[in-house]
This record gives C-alpha cells, sequence and structure tokens, in this order.
C-alpha cells in the first residue's frame, strides 16, 4: 500500500488517472461478471426447474394414456359378458358400441397429447399402433360370439317373458304358464349361451399371451420416457 502511495506522489497526474481508471475498471468488470455469473446460475436453475415441470407433465400424460388403454381393454375382456347379462327383452348391442367408441376415443386423444408434451412423433406413432394391434386382436374375438348370442336372446326373450306373466298371476293363470317344452328349451338356450362364454374365455386365454406381450412392451417404452434422467438444463434437449 505505500508503495501505491509513493507511486501516486511521484507520478504525473495523467499517470494517476490512468492508473485510476484501469483499477475502477477492473473493480467494475469483476462486479459485473459476478452479476453474470450469479444471472448465468439463476438461469441454470429456472430452466432446470422448468424442464422438471414439463417431465411431470409428461408423466402425467403418459400415466393418462395408460389408465385410458387399461380402462378401454377391461371393457374389451368384459363386454360379451355384460351382454349376456343383460335381460333378455332389453338385451341391446348399440349400448355396448357406444361405450367401446367413447373408450377408443379417450385412448386415441391420451396418445396424441403424450405425443404433443413428448414432442415425439416416433413415440406417439408407436403408441397408436400398439393401439390398433390390440383393436385388432380383441375385435375378432368379441365379433364372433356377439351375433350368437343375439340369436340366443331373441330365442330366450319369449320365454322370460311368459315366465314373467306367470308370476305375475300368482302362478294361478295356467294360460300363461310355460310349458314343459319351454323349460326344456329355456334351460338348452341358456346352456348354450353358458357355452358361448366359455368359447370367448378360452379364445382370450389363447390369445391373451400376445396381448400381454403387447403391454408389456408398451408398458417399457412409457417407463423409458417417465424415468429417463434430467442430464442438462436446457428445456428442449436431454
Amino acid at each position: 500500500m505505500n508503495d501505491l502511495l509513493e507511486l501516486f506522489k511521484n507520478a504525473s497526474p495523467a499517470l494517476v488517472v490512468a492508473i485510476a481508471t484501469v483499477y475502477f475498471l477492473k473493480v467494475f468488470l469483476e462486479k459485473s461478471l459476478e452479476g453474470i455469473a450469479g444471472r448465468v446460475e439463476e438461469l441454470a436453475k429456472t430452466s432446470l426447474d422448468v424442464k422438471k415441470e414439463i417431465r411431470a407433465e409428461e408423466r402425467s400424460e403418459l400415466v393418462a394414456f395408460r389408465v385410458a388403454v387399461e380402462e378401454w381393454e377391461d371393457f374389451l375382456q368384459t363386454a360379451i359378458f355384460d351382454f349376456a347379462m343383460q335381460p333378455a327383452s332389453g338385451a341391446q348391442v348399440a349400448p355396448l358400441y357406444q361405450k367401446d367408441k367413447e373408450l377408443f376415443l379417450k385412448v386415441k386423444i391420451a396418445v396424441v397429447k403424450a405425443g404433443m408434451y413428448l414432442r415425439d412423433n416416433e413415440l406417439e406413432h408407436r403408441l397408436m399402433a400398439a393401439v390398433l394391434q390390440l383393436r385388432k386382436t380383441y375385435y375378432p374375438i368379441i365379433n364372433e360370439r356377439i351375433p350368437r348370442l343375439i340369436d340366443l336372446q331373441s330365442r330366450i326373450s319369449p320365454i322370460v317373458q311368459k315366465i314373467a306373466k306367470f308370476e305375475q298371476s300368482g302362478l294361478l293363470d295356467t294360460a300363461v304358464a310355460p310349458t314343459a317344452r319351454d323349460r326344456d328349451e329355456y334351460a338348452e338356450l341358456l346352456a348354450k349361451q353358458t357355452e358361448e362364454m366359455q368359447l370367448f374365455s378360452q379364445r382370450l386365454r389363447n390369445e391373451y399371451p400376445g396381448i400381454a406381450q403387447q403391454l408389456v412392451t408398451l408398458k417399457e417404452v412409457i417407463n423409458d420416457y417417465v424415468y429417463r434422467p434430467i442430464g442438462k438444463a436446457s428445456v428442449v434437449e436431454d
């Protein structure tokens, strides 16, 4: 410090001004660099936080997609039984088709939303291909049984109505009492209905290993995205 004061005493005014200027410039640059470093660090942290938020949204959409597939698949597995369990006089296929339409639309929307959040067209195509493959597997199994169940329900319905009228009469109106032939036919039709559902179950069991593998592959693809590490602060790239 004494050497610096001595230098200022002996130096010319111009030199003093120059030295002072350089000193204050150095201090200014150091402060500026500290400020820039702080802002860069803050920006990096902010970008990482933003990316974490985006990742949470991605996971949410992928989970929503998987749940939508699960709901739709559960419907496909039980559609035959739901139809067969309807009252014979009111059994209708239209509500089943409508429900399938709604659930499948929900799955397609989930695929599109997941693709938008992940900004990955290839993933979107893979998810949709997996969904369409499930549809291709399930629909023939269901459509094979539905027409036969419709026929059985139409034959069961008159006998059921006859039984209902007889019960409403307190089992007294013999004019509407089911005959022995009615009872035998009713039992036969119920047995055939049970057989159709068993055939559906058997074919579904035969096909399900392939379906399960499709779902495992789908789950692995989703998990790869859900649990991939955040390696950089950049919002766009990993």
